[in-house]
């Protein structure tokens, strides 16, 4: 007979199974066939240059967006003033973060942008679309322009 506590140490257990062989793929089903698939994301503790990330003091304000970058669309040079977690849903596209060089950004990567870093995004020659989370605080800005570093 499974309890709630044998439950929750078999799901413990699967965790661990997969952390530890790379997998992240752990689908998690609901009534009806739903599925619900994790997305997996590189350096969960760090930005995508490698600096570690921490979020903001004070009242949350969560900002989703669907991003589309039309062929040759290349954004200003801006920097995130709060953690921004990016994933690709189509095409591919680069970011130049200046200094610290170009980043190539493909269908089904995600990341979070570093903060208070000057880049600028340049898409191919497709189509390329982006769902973007600011995971900020009210009163502060999501994003500024900025000089190239």
């Amino acid at each position: 007979m499974f309890t709630i506590q044998t439950m929750n140490h078999s799901a413990i257990a699967l965790l661990t199974i997969c952390s530890l062989s790379g997998t992240a793929a752990i689908a998690h089903k609901y009534e009806g066939g739903i599925t619900a698939e994790p997305i997996s994301i590189q350096n969960k503790s760090t930005d995508i240059l490698g600096n570690p990330f921490q979020y903001e003091n004070g009242m949350p304000s969560i900002t989703p967006l669907n991003v589309t970058l039309e062929p040759h669309e290349a954004t200003n040079w801006h920097k995130h003033n709060v953690p921004m977690w990016v994933y690709v849903t189509e095409g591919s596209f680069v970011v130049d973060y200046g200094s610290k060089g170009v980043n190539t950004i493909n269908k089904g990567m995600s990341y979070i942008e570093p903060t208070n870093w000057c880049h600028k995004g340049i898409n191919g020659p497709k189509k390329s679309k982006a769902i973007v989370f600011y995971m900020g605080q009210v009163g502060t800005e999501n994003h500024t322009e900025c000089m190239r570093h």
